[in-house]
């Protein structure tokens, strides 16, 4: 990246330390040609919403000079390339959603690929991992893009199943780009570094907070065209984001050889807001591509 385009990186992280509210409120400015110049020269004066103008007053350009070198120790190092909302290396499906991150860390390009997401528990059973690796393999297989979030579980092995076929896995972190959680998992992120994209949208040494996955789940649904959840809870993460992707109309698929027994599977699928699934077939169905 050159000077200028991380000089633009480094002013909108200050900016996010200075928000009011949510992240994706700095999404809209970026996403508006002239609200984002604004932001990027510190024109307090050109016209522009109040929230620029507030920010344009108020960064601190000690800190704009700060986040310019820890960015610039990333990008050297090669640890992470960042990426701008509004701009085209954005990835496209999650450049739709209302509230994408402003920001993103990003190992690699995101392929403009189907993709679908594969979620479930920590402590998933057998059953669960092995139908997560089936399912994932033959995605994979069929150059489906598999995202998850290279939590322990049925993300794992969601991630393990993509590699193997020789596929292409996302892992969206909970964490900046420089921390891997669970620690076990390391192994696994940097074979995803090499060949899959590790994602982040939080600061490159951020570490894990009881907001921190909740937030990440939001990416991994806006960067799917289908969510798949293989099990879960009533109050679980993996609920969390088959919800997001619901939100954000895309389809929301539920694995019914687990999710069978789930009183809430079935009143969101009875809502009309999921359809139970079985097979491969029908999730590569979802997304117009033959078994």
């Amino acid at each position: 990246m050159d000077t200028g385009a991380l000089m633009a990186v480094a002013t909108v992280m200050a900016a996010q330390e200075l928000l009011p509210a949510s992240p994706s409120d700095l999404t809209q400015i970026l996403r508006n040609s002239a609200e984002r110049q604004a932001l990027l020269d510190l024109d307090h004066h050109a016209p522009s919403s109040e929230l620029v103008s507030y920010l344009c007053e108020h960064i601190d350009l000690g800190r704009r000079e700060w986040w310019f070198k820890t960015l610039s120790e990333t990008v050297e190092s090669n640890t992470a390339c960042p990426v701008l909302a509004g701009t085209a290396e954005y990835p496209t499906r999650l450049a739709q959603c209302w509230d994408a991150p402003p920001v993103l860390f990003t190992t690699g390009a995101v392929p403009d690929t189907p993709a679908v997401a594969i979620v479930g528990s920590r402590d998933a059973d057998d059953r669960a991992l092995s139908d997560a690796h089936e399912l994932g393999y033959t995605l994979a297989q069929h150059r489906v893009a598999v995202v998850s979030g290279l939590a322990a579980g049925v993300d794992t092995r969601a991630h393990i199943s993509a590699l193997a076929a020789g596929g292409v896995t996302l892992a969206v972190l909970g964490t900046g780009i420089r921390r891997v959680f669970p620690a076990e998992n390391g192994p696994l992120s940097e074979q995803i570094r090499r060949d899959g994209v590790l994602i982040s949208q939080f600061a490159p040494d951020a570490p894990r907070t009881g907001t921190t996955f909740l937030r990440r789940n939001h990416v991994i649904a806006g960067l799917s065209d289908v969510s798949v959840i293989i099990d879960g809870r009533c109050r679980s993460g993996s609920r969390h984001e088959i919800e997001q992707a619901v939100a954000y109309g895309r389809p929301a698929l539920l694995w019914e050889p687990v999710l069978a027994s789930q009183a809430w599977a079935h009143e969101l699928a009875g809502s009309g807001q999921a359809v139970f699934v079985s097979s491969a077939a029908e999730v590569l169905d979802r997304i117009g591509l033959p078994l």
